[in-house]
């Protein structure tokens, strides 16, 4: 009788191919196991040690005093136009000019600062801007009529030729985009953010909210009918009078583009965020780290030096587009090194100092065009 032998069958599992491993690997990505460990690996990691030197503090009054560089400029330019001014000072304002054109990057970075560090109330800065902004047009209205358009009365011949000195100087300051009644401009940008971002408390629907976020196009708009207006009156299709030109936000598109983008790619990081089951909680914790700040500025960087390489492709190839603000940004990217040196993680203490700066800019700007009315009578 033969033995049988009961051999043990030993069952190898063959290796996985390439393509077997790429599409469990893919599978597994999809679970929320794997987006969960990508929030506790992105939360352990937000405390880096790099922090920006500067706060938002440091970066308004850098801005507050290019604004005021600005407004030295504006003056000379015009005295240049009715008096002969030395060689010093006409070379003085080419050199505030290049300047005061870095004020509202400055302010822009200060702005998402203000917002990010959770630490003011971005109501109070609406209403701040929103105050400024018509305090700064009745002043150029009630100057322009009273002083500008008197002065022009009494030493020109008709009423005519007095009308005719008073808008060519009116078309000095408005003809063009340039640093003039920044604060209006100010004030579209943190509308734009107040109805992007902030959530009040007495919306309590989805469909509420949604409408509150749409608001945000209000700004957009605006902008760009500004836009158009702008330059129909620079080819002199229209003649905007002065308390038109004056109340119109003054800067170049490409600024609120820059805005906006960034805006976009903050609110994209908070939906990608929450998309891998991270909290509200968790997500305001990490937008207080030191990592989230640095990540803002690269983004910032990043969007700054695309549409300052686009702005210079539309100067170089459709230098027409300089009639509606593109063409000459492209000096923005200038800005982007000391993006780096700002982080909006660093609190400033005494917060009165906030309300001050604004009343000190326009105590400095009196001054200026004071003295710059005693230089024209000299």
């Amino acid at each position: 009788m033969e033995n049988e032998v009961i051999e043990n069958e030993v069952v190898v599992e063959q290796p996985k191919t390439k393509k077997e491993l790429r599409l469990e690997k893919k599978a597994y990505r999809k679970t929320p196991e794997y987006k969960r460990s990508k929030i506790d690996k992105l939360l352990s990691k937000q405390h880096i040690k790099y922090r920006g030197p500067l706060s938002y503090r440091s970066v308004r009054i850098v801005g507050y005093i290019l604004m005021v560089l600005a407004q030295i400029y504006l003056i000379i330019s015009v005295l240049n136009k009715v008096k002969t001014l030395p060689e010093w000072s006409l070379n003085m304002a080419d050199v505030f000019e290049i300047f005061s054109i870095f004020s509202i990057p400055f302010f822009l970075m200060a702005i998402f600062c203000i917002i990010m560090s959770k630490q003011q109330n971005i109501k109070k800065f609406l209403i701040t801007y929103a105050a400024i902004a018509i305090g700064v047009y009745l002043i150029i209205i009630f100057v322009y009529y009273r002083y500008v358009y008197g002065i022009a009365l009494s030493i020109s011949d008709t009423p005519e030729a007095a009308f005719e000195f008073s808008e060519g100087v009116a078309k000095r300051f408005f003809s063009k985009i340039i640093n003039y009644n920044v604060f209006v401009d100010l004030l579209l940008f943190t509308l734009f953010y107040y109805f992007f971002f902030y959530k009040p408390e007495k919306i309590k629907t989805k469909k509420g909210l949604v409408c509150f976020r749409l608001c945000s196009l209000i700004p957009v708009v605006l902008v760009i009918v500004s836009t158009i207006l702008y330059s129909l009156n620079f080819k002199e299709i229209i003649d905007l009078p002065v308390a038109v030109l004056a109340i119109l936000p003054c800067r170049s598109p490409a600024f609120y583009v820059i805005f906006f983008a960034l805006a976009a790619l903050l609110k994209l990081r908070k939906y990608r965020f929450m998309k891998l089951g991270g909290t509200e909680d968790e997500y305001k914790i990490y937008t207080t780290s030191n990592r989230s700040s640095l990540e803002v500025s690269v983004l910032g960087a990043i969007i700054i030096s695309v549409i300052s390489i686009i702005d210079f492709m539309v100067l170089m190839f459709a230098p027409v587009m300089m009639l509606y603000g593109f063409g000459f940004n492209f000096y923005l990217i200038a800005v982007v090194p000391f993006i780096f040196l700002l982080s909006y993680t660093r609190k400033p203490k005494g917060k009165i100092f906030d309300l001050i700066l604004p009343i000190l800019f326009i105590v400095v700007v009196i001054i200026c065009y004071l003295e710059g009315i005693l230089y024209f009578f000299k």
